[in-house]
């Protein structure tokens, strides 16, 4: 599903949160035997309400639009129709019907019962309650809501099923597992009934429901629903540019409020509460940032008010600057600065520096900068939106965040790797064989028929994983003197985590892999099985899997990221391979997805993360890959690695073989490396430059 457009990977530590904040799991007492979940939702509700949201009658709403197209597909022809209503005090704010956005993200397969105004859904064994009177939402189980295998909702989803199965041989488990209370009213969200149905605000459902069972793709344009996630995905693949001008996106940019620059203060605060709502139910890495609420933290940082601007293009420079700079994660990025409101954003160095200057003065902020240094406005013209961004926070001291690194070892790579060296190769050296790859890919839900009819080619390499792994092992096997495979993903920086369970099949013994995740919502630690169909015989079996059959190394460093970060963890963990190089990048949480009220686009460090619970918790998979063999003792030698060259992959293979732990580079090795890199990087700024 388009919901591993970056697929990486991530863990969640266990995080009890109090009864303060408006998202948490239920007690034991709360779920007793003889209470009804709709008591329980409306308990729950006012005791974690901090301003009560006020009644709202019948006489308060009324219809904008008969008729409202939700288009779901990037296309114009298929479409479902839903009305849209309005409700005095809450302007331009788009409610909808619960029954219909359920419909639409549950394909029909829902089903609903209203008593007392109170809403009961059941969707794949599990319960949901609406409550109007509470403003509450209680779901029985998240994880089994989302249920696409028998172990929950898995990391492999269930149209990436195919090469790729669950398992038979073993069981997927799931422990733990607590109802989850969400009080709307802390949001300013109401929930009204309305006939045989119930009124939302539309990203109450959407930031709910529709982030449960991953389907938060859409934006309101003012009249209509489009998928713009996918849309602004789409665009962002390479050559496809050319549908910005396309039919579906001119739609999606001229609706009603495309003829408006600035909002009305309730959908402003509609769009910032919706922020807090999505952010508080699933941002993993909200325990490393000491946040309880997003509203209490947004508070602290001076930031709340910038972000309830009725200025579109206020709330998005302080977006912008959060997800990218201050969320500090390589999953945080705004992915698309389009709004559906009029005009384009342009970020400009007074708007950065006002909302730099109020985070500063916060307590929280001012943690964040350290000393100050001039950078002349000359220099800031000639950058580019971020690096703009990015001159304006050093100017003021911003510290250097801890995904720097991760941008460094881009930039070396970028100079050290071969010309022309390509994204996926296979190199034999002796008796060793070096597959690389800098992406982890799969085309799955792309890709009709699988490669049960169509058979693997040439080109399907170049967008599977498992179709290149399957390709490299098949040349392998022609070489009888290989003995060693190395997997180098020294700078893959994550991708698919349906490629991720695919790699780690091909070096099982048996096809089989196990995958062990925190699931936040749900507050359930999950054991998930599958098992790749390595021979593509269209059984799953112990034929499947290359383990014992070679001996398996894993080259990373600090560039590899999220899915690059959780291979040599799971490898490591289950005795699949050695780990040589250095410590990886890290990337822990599987990446979540977010639209807000604008339109606007970004991904961010969601609530499924890789690690495990050996007893006394869940352990997170953030580097913790320790490399059996260290072939960077000090980061001076980062040029001494042989990073791109199968001979010298293969003499540390041997090296290793023969006991060393940790690799040794004499001072003229040194000198001589340090030389050829600089006089590389020399060339290649005169060949820039001529």
């Amino acid at each position: 599903m388009k919901s591993k457009w970056l697929v990486s990977i991530s863990l969640i530590c266990a995080m009890s949160v109090s009864s303060a904040v408006s998202v948490y799991a239920a007690t034991e007492e709360e779920t007793a035997a003889g209470s009804s979940a709709a008591e329980e939702a409306a308990a729950v509700g006012s005791s974690v309400t901090e301003e009560e949201t006020e009644e709202i009658s019948a006489e308060d709403v009324f219809v904008t639009w008969d008729e409202s197209h939700v288009y779901t597909d990037l296309t114009l022809g298929r479409y479902k129709t839903i009305s849209t209503y309005g409700v005095t005090g809450y302007e331009d704010v788009p409610f909808i019907s619960a029954s219909d956005y359920l419909d639409i993200i549950c394909d029909g397969k829902e089903r609903i019962a209203i008593e007392d105004g109170v809403m009961k859904i059941t969707y794949n064994g599990s319960e949901a309650v609406i409550d109007p009177q509470a403003d509450t939402i209680w779901f029985e189980n998240t994880a089994r809501l989302n249920s696409s295998t028998n172990g929950g909702n898995g990391l492999v989803e269930q149209d990436e099923i195919n090469v790729i199965t669950v398992s038979e041989k073993n069981e997927s488990t799931m422990e733990g597992s607590e109802p989850l209370f969400v009080s709307l009213g802390q949001y300013h969200m109401p929930v009204i009934p309305y006939e045989d149905t119930v009124l939302m605000p539309f990203l109450a459902l959407q930031n709910t429901f529709g982030t449960i069972l991953q389907h938060n793709f859409l934006v309101y344009n003012g009249k209509d629903y489009y998928d713009v996630f996918s849309a602004e995905l789409f665009l962002l693949e390479e050559g496809n540019d050319r549908g910005t001008d396309g039919p579906y996106m001119k739609a999606i940019h001229s609706g009603p409020f495309s003829e408006k620059t600035e909002t009305t203060q309730a959908y402003a605060d509609y769009g910032y509460y919706s922020v807090c709502l999505l952010l508080d139910l699933t941002f993993g890495h909200k325990e490393e940032k000491n946040i309880t609420t997003f509203d209490e933290y947004f508070t602290r940082m001076n930031a709340k008010d910038t972000l309830c601007s009725t200025n579109p293009h206020s709330a998005m420079t302080a977006e912008f600057l959060l997800f990218n700079y201050l969320f500090d994660s390589g999953h945080d990025s705004l992915a698309s600065v389009n709004t559906v409101f009029k005009g384009g954003w342009m970020a400009n160095k007074e708007d950065v520096l006002k909302f730099t200057e109020e985070v500063m003065n916060s307590e929280e902020g001012a943690e964040l900068f350290q000393g100050t240094q001039e950078i002349t406005d000359e220099a800031l013209q000639k950058y580019q939106i971020q690096d703009m961004i990015l001159g304006v926070l050093m100017e003021k001291g911003f510290k250097i965040p801890d995904i720097a690194p991760l941008f460094l070892w881009g930039a070396f790579y970028s100079q050290v790797r071969p010309e022309d060296y390509g994204d996926e190769r296979l190199d034999f050296a002796g008796d060793t064989a070096v597959i690389y790859f800098n992406a982890f890919k799969d085309d799955t839900t792309d890709r009709d028929p699988s490669y049960y009819l169509d058979p693997i080619k040439e080109e399907d390499t170049e967008t599977s994983t498992y179709a290149f792994f399957h390709e490299c092992f098949e040349e392998i096997r022609q070489h009888d003197e290989v003995q060693n495979v190395v997997i180098n993903i020294s700078d893959n920086g994550g991708g698919s985590a349906a490629a991720l369970v695919a790699v780690l099949g091909f070096l099982s013994e048996d096809g089989e892999v196990k995958i062990t995740v925190w699931d936040m919502p749900a507050s359930s630690y999950k054991t998930e099985y599958y098992h790749v169909d390595t021979n593509l015989d269209g059984i799953a079996d112990d034929r499947d899997g290359f383990g014992g059959q070679y001996d398996f190394y894993i080259l990373c460093s600090g560039g590899s990221y999220s899915c690059g970060n959780a291979l040599p963890y799971f490898a490591q963990k289950e005795g699949l391979a050695t780990i040589m190089g250095s410590t990886p990048g890290g990337g822990d949480c599987v990446v979540g997805y977010f639209v807000d009220a604008y339109g606007r686009c970004a991904a961010y460090s969601g609530s499924y993360k890789l690690g495990t619970d050996d007893g006394s918790g869940f352990k997170s998979n953030e580097k913790a890959a320790v490399p059996d063999l260290n072939m960077m003792p000090s980061y001076l030698d980062i040029v001494n690695v042989p990073w791109f060259d199968p001979e010298g992959i293969a003499d540390a293979v041997h090296q290793y073989k023969d006991g060393a732990t940790e690799m040794f580079y004499s001072d003229e090795e040194k000198k001589e490396n340090m030389t050829v890199f600089l006089q590389d990087i020399m060339d290649r700024m005169k060949q820039k430059h001529q």
